[in-house]
């Protein structure tokens, strides 16, 4: 079975306020490439769910991996993220 990952309603939130704010600053092509990479970063996370080092300074069992200027947070549940 492949891992699967979940948003948290926090994080989409996130994220679509990341992509409106690069859409204003430079442009709607740089906000979509901006979700093309996160789409794959998700996609590495999945594929090595260790990749990234443990943040328990932060929450117990989180990860964190970094994202241009941001800090991707996930939870590794089971197979799934």
């Amino acid at each position: 079975m492949t891992a699967q990952f979940r948003l948290t309603k926090p994080a989409l939130q996130d994220i679509e306020e990341i992509a409106d704010r690069i859409a204003q600053q430079s442009g709607l092509e740089k906000s979509e490439k901006f979700l093309d990479k996160l789409e794959s970063k998700f996609a590495k996370i999945v594929a090595f769910p260790q990749i990234s080092r443990k943040r328990d300074e932060i929450l117990p069992n989180i990860r964190g991996i970094p994202f241009d200027r941001y800090l991707i947070l996930y939870m590794p549940i089971g197979e799934d993220l």
